[in-house]
């Protein structure tokens, strides 16, 4: 074969012959073998796949999974939104008791304990001993909810539940 500026093409130490690299091209195109699309490399031809796809069961499933990925979306995004709140208000409750009293605040706050002792001081005696009768009672969390180290472990908890049914979706259709 000529090149434009005349002189010869080469090829392993021959002159370039088209005719002869189609022939090869021929015979080796015939030993590679074609891959198939994914449905058929799974063993499923199109004649199988397209009852699957009106299968009653099979659209069941699908609904209950969308469902199931709905349900554990919005039940996430209340966690989150659940936790952005009890971190504010424990964010909160640290900054309130850093601050450390007033002299002032100090005297008010005696004045006022002097007062309901003198006033109360039956009913003291009585809660005093009903305390010692019964257990301890249970420690409240600040914001009335849950702590934020429970609500982290939730929200994980949700989303490895939110990831598995998401794949089962995928999975049915």
């Amino acid at each position: 074969m000529r090149l434009p500026d005349g002189s010869t093409l080469i090829h392993d130490g021959q002159p370039y012959d088209p005719a002869k690299a189609r022939a090869y091209y021929l015979r080796t195109r015939k030993l590679k073998g074609r891959k198939k699309g994914s449905a058929d490399l799974a063993g499923l031809s199109s004649a199988k796949k397209q009852p699957v796809k009106n299968n009653p069961k099979l659209r069941k499933q699908r609904v209950q999974a969308a469902v199931r990925v709905a349900v554990l979306k919005k039940l996430l995004s209340q966690l989150n939104a659940k936790l952005k709140k009890q971190m504010a208000v424990t964010k909160k409750a640290g900054k309130e008791a850093k601050k450390p009293d007033t002299a002032a605040e100090k005297s008010g706050k005696a004045r006022d304990a002097e007062k309901y002792r003198d006033k109360n001081e039956q009913k003291i005696k009585t809660k005093a001993k009903q305390a010692s009768d019964k257990k301890p009672p249970s420690k409240k969390k600040a914001g009335g909810g849950d702590s934020v180290e429970d609500l982290t472990q939730k929200i994980e908890q949700t989303k490895k539940s939110l990831a598995g049914a998401i794949k089962k979706q995928r999975a049915l259709g």
